[in-house]
Order: C-alpha cells, then structure tokens, then sequence
C-alpha cells in the first residue's frame, strides 16, 4: 500500500470532510488537478505553499485505488497529481498542522512511518 500526502487548509476540509469527494483548493481547482507530496516533500510543500498557516488538515491518502501521475516539478522532482476528485474513502488518516513557536510547521511522527 503506498501513501501520499495532501494538505488543506481549515475551510477547505471543514466545508468537505462530510462528502464522498474532494475537488481540491482553489490552487488545484485552477491548476486542473490535485496536488499531493510524500512524506520527503511534505516539510519543502509546507514551508513553500503554507508558510505561517495554522492550523492545517493533513490527509493520509493511501494510492493503490487512485490514478495518481508523477509529474516534474519542484527541483525537478517527481510529484503526485490526481486529475479527479479525491474520494475521501482513500484517506486512512487525518492529522492536525500546527505551528510551534520558531514558525515551523510540527509533522506529525507517524508520517514518517510506515
């Protein structure tokens, strides 16, 4: 089973967390897909993408059933891109984000784990 990662903001997950799909932010809607990291990417993605947000929504999204593509982006790595709506039966677990007090987003352990 693999895993990826998506992060989202408060309002986006509050105003989702109770339907079957997850049509993305406002980034991803306009951009024509969703963007996903792995767990090596998540501290970059936070950082570039989220920086002094909090709190966050980390959903654990597990792969096997999704047609995720790896695409070229960030210092020519290969991300994960969902071009469809992300069903939320594919989230294994949600984690809370927050920021400690030198501003750097804490990541949960168990991200890290397999």
């Amino acid at each position: 089973m693999g895993k990826v990662f998506k992060v989202c903001e408060e309002d986006d997950w509050e105003s989702t967390k109770n339907n079957a799909f997850y049509a993305g932010s406002k980034s991803d809607q306009s951009d024509g897909f969703l963007h996903f990291s792995t767990s090596d990417q998540l501290k970059e993605t936070l950082e570039k993408h989220f920086k002094s947000k909090s709190p966050l929504y980390l959903l654990e999204v597990e792969t096997d059933d999704l047609e995720l593509v790896w695409e070229i982006s960030r210092n020519n790595q290969l991300f994960p891109h969902l071009y469809e709506p992300l069903p939320l039966s594919t989230v294994n677990n949600i984690y809370r984000i927050f920021i400690d007090s030198e501003g750097q987003h804490i990541i949960p352990e168990a991200v890290f784990n397999d």
